[in-house]
C-alpha cells in the first residue's frame, strides 16, 4: 500500500484553525486486483525521486558497470520526459543528462540503435535531433537504410527505434521500411531481436517495441499484423497480469512496462480485464524506496527496470514529446474498479485519496466532474487531477507525509484578471450580514457568506481575494480556490450560488 497521508484543504494563510481541519486517511488500498490511476501516478513520483539519487557527477546515469552509460542515460531522459520533467533541469555538479549525452554523442551514435535511441530521447526533451552533440542524428539514421532489406539495422530492436525516431522527427518513413519490419514477424506473431523468424525465437520486448514503431509509422491498430503481435503478448502474460520475456517465463517489470506501452499504442487499455490489469501488475514490482525490481526472485533495486517502468506508469507509448502529460491525462478512461467512481459524463475515474477529498470538499457542486486522470505536474511538483471547478494536488513528503491540497485556482485566476476597486484592500463593513477577514482585508456578505460557511468555508474555498462586484451582469466574488457567482432563484436553494468552472477554463475545456 502507498501509505498514510494527510488531507490539508488549503495551502496559504493556514492558521491553527485551518490546520485542525487536516484529516488523516489511507492514501490507497492494497494493490491486489486493480490499480487506480492515482496509485500509478504516485508510484511514478516515488520512482522519479529514487531515480534522481542515482545521477553521477557527469550528469549521466550508470549502466551495468556502474559508470555513466549513454544507453541508460537515454532511457532516463525518456523516463523523465514521460512525466513532464525537463531533463535539462535535472543536474548534478551543474551537469544534466543531456550534457552527458551531448559529450558522448559521437561515440554512442556510431550505430543505428545508438543514434535512434539518442534521437528519440533528444526529441522527447524538446531539443533538435538535427544538431545535437555536433551531429545530425536523423541523417545518420537515414544513411543506414538498406533498400534491399527495407531495414535500418538487422537488429530489429534497433530498427524499430529508427522508425520511432523518424516518426518523432516527422520524417517520412519509406513504405519498404515498414514492410521490411513486418516481414520479420514470426508465425506466432512475435519479433526476435536478431530478426529470426524461427519458432520460439521471438520475445516480448522486441515485439512490444516493434508494435509501437509500426503504429508510429502509420500501421492501423486493427491491421492483422498488429492484432497478431498483440496476440503473442497475450501468450507471455502471467495470471497475475505481468509479462515474461518469452512464454513460460516469470513476469518481469521491464517486459511488463514495454507490453503496456504496446497496448497503449494499439489503442487498448492495459488496465482492462482483457489484459488482466497489467497496470496493477507493474505497480507490484515497486520496492518500498520507490525503485522497481526486475523480477520477484531478484528483489534488489534495478535502475533499468525503474526507467522503463516510468513511461508505462505515465501511460505514454513511444514516441512522445515533453509536456505531453496533461494532454495524455485528458484521454478517455474505461471504468475502473476498487475504490473508484466512474463519471460517464467525462469518461474519467475518481479514485483513492482524491475520491475521499472530493467527497469531503463538497463533491459535484463545489468541485465538478473530473476532467483528467491523475498525473504528475512537474511545474507544481505534485500529482494533480483537474476538475471543472478545482484541482486536487498530491504533494509527496510535505511535513513528513504526503498531503492532498486544493489548488488555488481563484488566486491563479485573479493574478491575470484582477482589476478595479473590488480587489483593493477594504475596511470592515458595518453590515451585520458581513464577515470580515483581516488576513486579506475583504468582506464576505449575505448569500455568498451563507454559501461559504455552509458548504466548505476556509478549507474548501479559502480567504476572499475581492469584494463582490458585477461582471457581465452577474455578481461575483473571488476566493483563493474558487470564484462565486450569484444566480438568484436557481433550484435548489444552494444553487443561488454557482462556482465558476475555473478548472475547465485553465484546461481550455468547454
Amino acid at each position: 500500500m502507498i501509505g498514510k497521508g494527510k488531507i490539508v484543504l488549503g495551502q496559504r494563510w493556514r492558521p491553527l484553525s485551518a490546520l485542525i481541519l487536516a484529516l488523516t486517511f489511507l492514501l490507497a488500498p492494497a494493490l491486489t486486483v486493480h490499480a487506480d490511476t492515482l496509485a500509478s501516478a504516485t508510484t511514478g513520483v516515488r520512482a522519479v525521486r529514487w531515480l534522481l539519487t542515482q545521477q553521477k557527477d557527469d550528469g549521466g546515469f550508470p549502466g551495468l558497470k556502474g559508470q555513466s552509460d549513454p544507453s541508460t542515460t537515454s532511457d532516463v531522459v525518456l523516463a523523465l520526459a514521460s512525466f513532464g520533467i525537463d531533463p535539462a533541469s535535472v543536474t548534478r555538479n551543474q551537469k544534466s543528462p543531456l550534457d552527458f549525452l551531448a559529450a558522448q554523442a559521437t561515440n554512442y551514435a556510431n550505430t543505428v540503435g545508438g543514434a535512434a535511441k539518442l534521437a528519440l530521447a533528444v526529441i522527447a526533451s524538446g531539443q533538435s535531433p538535427r544538431s545535437f552533440g555536433g551531429l545530425d542524428l536523423i541523417r545518420q539514421i537515414t544513411q543506414a537504410y538498406d533498400p534491399k532489406t527495407g531495414l535500418y539495422s538487422s537488429q530489429l530492436f534497433a530498427d524499430a527505434y529508427a522508425l520511432l525516431a523518424l516518426a518523432a522527427a516527422k520524417v517520412e518513413i519509406p513504405q519498404q521500411a515498414v514492410q521490411g519490419l513486418i516481414a520479420h514477424q514470426g508465425a506466432d506473431g512475435s519479433w526476435a531481436w536478431d530478426g529470426s523468424t524461427d519458432a520460439g525465437a521471438g520475445d516480448s520486448n522486441t515485439t512490444a517495441i516493434v508494435l509501437q514503431a509500426l503504429r508510429a509509422a502509420g500501421v492501423a491498430a486493427n491491421d492483422p499484423v498488429i492484432v497478431k503481435g498483440l496476440g503473442y503478448l497475450h501468450t507471455v502474460q502471467q495470471p497475475d497480469g505481468s509479462f515474461g520475456y518469452q512464454p513460460g517465463q516469470d513476469g518481469d517489470a521491464n517486459s511488463t512496462a514495454l507490453a503496456i506501452q504496446a497496448t497503449l499504442a494499439a489503442g487498448q487499455h492495459p488496465e482492462s480485464n482483457d489484459w488482466h490489469n497489467a497496470s496493477a501488475a507493474l505497480l507490484r514490482f515497486a520496492n518500498a524506496d520507490g525503485a522497481f525490481r526486475w523480477r520477484n526472485d531478484s528483489p534488489d533495486d534495478n535502475l533499468l527496470a525503474t526507467v522503463q517502468a516510468l513511461p508505462a506508469l505515465a501511460a505514454v507509448p513511444f514516441p512522445f514529446m515533453l509536456q505531453s502529460a496533461s494532454v495524455v491525462a485528458r484521454q478517455d478512461e474505461i471504468q475502473d474498479s476498487l475504490d473508484c467512481d466512474f463519471f460517464a459524463e467525462t469518461h474519467h475515474n475518481l479514485c483513492g485519496a482524491f475520491r475521499t477529498t472530493w467527497q469531503q470538499a463538497g463533491g459535484l457542486p463545489n468541485l465538478g466532474y473530473p476532467l483528467t486522470r491523475p498525473y504528475y505536474d512537474a511545474q507544481r511538483g505534485a500529482v494533480v487531477q483537474w476538475f471543472e471547478r478545482a484541482r486536487l494536488e498530491w504533494h509527496p513528503d510535505m511535513q513528513g507525509q504526503p498531503m492532498i491540497l486544493l489548488g488555488r485556482l481563484g488566486a491563479e485566476w485573479a493574478a491575470t484578471h484582477a482589476h478595479g476597486p473590488a480587489f483593493q484592500q477594504t475596511p470592515q463593513s458595518t453590515n451585520p450580514a458581513c464577515r470580515y477577514f483581516p488576513e486579506t482585508h475583504h468582506n464576505v456578505c449575505n448569500g455568498f457568506r451563507a454559501y461559504w460557511e455552509q458548504f466548505g468555508g476556509l478549507a474548501v474555498f479559502g480567504y476572499p481575494l475581492s469584494e463582490e462586484y458585477t461582471e457581465n451582469g452577474v455578481v461575483v466574488q473571488v476566493f483563493e480556490r474558487a470564484r462565486f457567482e450569484w444566480h438568484p432563484g436557481a433550484w435548489p436553494t444552494r444553487y443561488d450560488v454557482l462556482l465558476t468552472r475555473l478548472g475547465a477554463e485553465q484546461l481550455g475545456v468547454s
